[in-house]
This record gives C-alpha cells, sequence and structure tokens, in this order.
C-alpha cells in the first residue's frame, strides 16, 4: 500500500502515523509521515 506524507507530500511504501492533540487532550489530526519526515521530526520533539 502507498501512502502519501502529510508533509512533503511525497509517496511511500512505509508510513510512521501519527496523531496530534490540542493543548485540551483533544484529538486534532492524524498524519502519515514518510521516513525522511518522521525522522525529523522526531528530532524536532528533543529540542
Amino acid at each position: 500500500m502507498r501512502y502519501t506524507c502529510y508533509y512533503c507530500q511525497k509517496g511511500t511504501e512505509t508510513g510512521h502515523s501519527i496523531t496530534l492533540y490540542r493543548d485540551n487532550g483533544v484529538e486534532d489530526r492524524f498524519e502519515v509521515l514518510c521516513n525522511s519526515c518522521y525522522s525529523d521530526w522526531l528530532l524536532s520533539l528533543k529540542g
């Protein structure tokens, strides 16, 4: 199955799904990221 990365819009065979929440704990949106964007996203969490 092919996925489309939410950020770079490239097609990928392997998708990483993430769920983002609002400050009040309510689910905001569900995204699928490619390997590269997922790695960038993880690094951004580290600060």
